[in-house]
């Protein structure tokens, strides 16, 4: 049933009124410096990634961390795909925590995060999918470069463009000696790590990072294994077993 206009204008009101309220609310978070990143302009997206993590073994087993509508899940071109969302799509309805307690022993050549785009929930999703990544395996996740404090806040303040805080868990795994990091700049930011041990550990920095908001991923960004997608694409390839 399609939308009557009248409520459809009511309701994009109220969600630009209570954006307006949370800016407000805010303020003091405000930060004056962005990122000038064009997503819209670069062709490439998180389906393009995680397919070519995927071809080093199409017959492998492939784990999805937030489904929503499937726009992934369904492009991913894996012989053995499973999704978890406690909402929608995917083939598991329940919490990636929940997942993860009752799959210890199932294994995965590729896992891509895209769930809960906060600190706490993103770091959980990584230290449990390293449980269960195969070495030599891969680990994608997405929404990892927010542009400005907006787009980073937690709370969100907007219903659009929201990254969250998970960009955090980029400078730990930065400093885990048995992952191989890198930050493709694209669509919203593409984390990639690929598993160099059997047992393999996240780095723990949450006391310094867990305060902090974009300022601090601003003024550090410099820091980070940024790369561009064709320089991306040659890392990958390179690594591809």
């Amino acid at each position: 049933m399609t939308e009557a206009p009248g409520r459809r204008k009511k309701r994009n009101l109220n969600s630009l009124v209570r954006e307006g309220l949370l800016l407000g609310k805010y303020r003091a978070d405000r930060y004056p410096h962005t990122l000038d990143f064009d997503w819209a302009a670069i062709r490439y997206n998180r389906i393009a990634i995680v397919n070519l993590l995927v071809s080093a073994n199409p017959g492998g087993d492939y784990l999805e961390i937030g489904c929503a509508s499937n726009l992934t899940f369904d492009a991913v071109m894996a012989a053995r795909k499973v999704g978890v969302d406690p909402v929608s799509g995917g083939t598991h309805r329940q919490t990636s925590d929940a997942f993860f307690a009752e799959n210890l022993d199932a294994r995965f050549d590729v896992v891509f995060i895209d769930g809960l785009h906060l600190y706490d929930q993103v770091r959980r999703d990584v230290v449990n999918a390293l449980k269960v990544v195969r070495k030599g395996g891969w680990i994608a996740l997405h929404d990892m470069l927010p542009r400005d404090w907006i787009e980073e806040h937690v709370p969100a303040l907007s219903t659009s463009g929201w990254t969250g805080d998970g960009w955090k868990v980029a400078f730990e795994l930065m400093a885990s000696p048995d992952i191989d990091f890198r930050l493709l700049a694209v669509d919203h930011g593409v984390g990639v790590l690929r598993v160099l041990a059997d047992d393999p550990s996240l780095a723990d920095r949450r006391a310094e990072l867990a305060p902090r908001r974009f300022s601090y991923f601003h003024e550090h960004f410099a820091e980070l294994p940024v790369l561009g997608y064709d320089e991306g694409r040659t890392w990958i390839e390179g690594r591809l077993s």
